[in-house]
């Protein structure tokens, strides 16, 4: 009764969170392109069209034709001062890059189902490939179809429990493959960082990573180490905490581990060529958006990105949270406008959309989305499981 007397807080937090993002973009972002007068630099109208040596604009309502001289000029005043909105990068997108930015993401629906028969083998849980990119298909498509960040993992959970007998193993892990996804993303971003350092550019960011990387390397004799895990009394103290059976199934999935490492290093080395991909095909569509960051600095700002669109307070697919995220890193840099920022954001949801899109057709062809019923029962079963000797 209580965990349901309290579910509308998160909801809450997500919305209210999705609502304050947009609300600062409606303030901060054009969606029309605008620009800016020679006798006073601060002052845009709005700019209707562009015709190379004049311009025709919306100003005081009525439309007007401005010459060369009207309008202000930047670049050894060579350039005219215009900002471009929404619409306007949009238009002038570099279609032969965004198409290839879109292929690019092939390999990453593949490597996802790949790596998942590999994390569920190490709970000793037996998938076939195609199983697995059925699974990882729908979960996929569900991330996008259904409000929340999680709805894919509850169709994924919910489709294994019924594969295995091993129900406690399975849920977790579809959990903890999530998990080592963003791990995988931490670490190519880190690596990134060390690699071309800029103190003025990463320091900020570099700072919280080494804590989530001190963090790791501390945590992970807990996994490796029998003894630690012993003399620290871990199960004692999870047994007494809340939730605690959930701790305990956690961590004995996460434990089982040490005893499959190799499936553990080929699924962290599946993960980071995985991200690597979807990194290039972001890299590739700024590129088309026109903005003007490097490889490097898209990698670890986009990596942040999806960091926080994985925060559970965070609005489904990270809506309003990334937008400003972006601004945060690729506007203030001078590498990108707000316009293109946005847009950016945006145009990386429809990549993963693009091949989210062959998932509709699991559904449809008759596996469809646990009930919240059927959820609550799958709960009661796993944790019914769980108190068996």
């Amino acid at each position: 009764m209580k965990k349901r007397r309290f579910r509308w807080i998160l909801p809450l937090l997500r919305y209210g969170l999705c609502a304050a993002a947009i609300w600062y973009l409606v303030t901060k972002v054009r969606w029309h392109d605008e620009i800016h007068l020679s006798d006073a630099p601060r002052t845009a109208v709005r700019l209707l069209e562009d015709r190379g040596d004049s311009f025709v604009v919306l100003r005081d309502g009525e439309r007007v034709t401005l010459g060369l001289s009207d309008v202000h000029r930047i670049d050894n005043e060579t350039t005219p001062d215009i900002e471009y909105g929404i619409a306007g990068v949009v238009q002038r997108v570099d279609l032969w890059r965004a198409w290839l930015a879109i292929l690019l993401f092939f390999p990453v629906p593949i490597l996802q189902s790949l790596r998942l028969v590999w994390m569920l083998a190490i709970q000793e849980i037996r998938v076939s490939t195609w199983m697995s990119a059925k699974l990882s298909l729908a979960g996929n498509f569900f991330d996008f179809a259904l409000p929340g960040t999680t709805g894919g993992d509850v169709f994924k959970a919910y489709y294994l429990t019924r594969l295995t007998p091993k129900r406690t193993e399975a849920v977790t892990t579809v959990f903890l493959d999530r998990a080592v996804g963003l791990l995988g993303m931490v670490l190519l971003a880190a690596i990134m960082i060390a690699v071309s350092w800029d103190e003025q550019r990463f320091g900020n960011i570099a700072r919280p990573m080494l804590v989530i990387l001190a963090a790791l390397a501390l945590g992970s004799p807990l996994v490796f180490s029998r003894r630690i895990r012993a003399l620290l009394r871990l199960r004692d103290i999870a047994e007494r905490l809340p939730f605690g059976h959930h701790i305990l199934r956690i961590g004995g999935a996460i434990v089982a581990m040490r005893r499959h490492p190799m499936l553990l290093i080929v699924s962290v080395a599946s993960t980071l060529i995985l991200q690597f991909f979807v990194m290039v095909s972001a890299y590739q569509m700024s590129l088309a958006l026109g903005m003007t960051a490097s490889f490097g600095q898209c990698l670890v700002y986009v990596a942040i990105g999806q960091l926080m669109a994985a925060i559970p307070i965070s609005p489904p697919q990270a809506f309003g949270v990334m937008e400003w995220a972006f601004i945060q890193f690729f506007t203030h840099q001078g590498l990108a406008t707000s316009a293109q920022a946005v847009t950016f954001a945006l145009a990386i949801r429809l990549i993963k959309l693009v091949w989210a899109l062959p998932g509709v057709l699991v559904p449809l062809l008759g596996a469809h989305y646990p009930t919240a019923r059927e959820v609550e029962e799958l709960e009661e079963d796993v944790e019914a499981t769980e108190r068996r000797p």
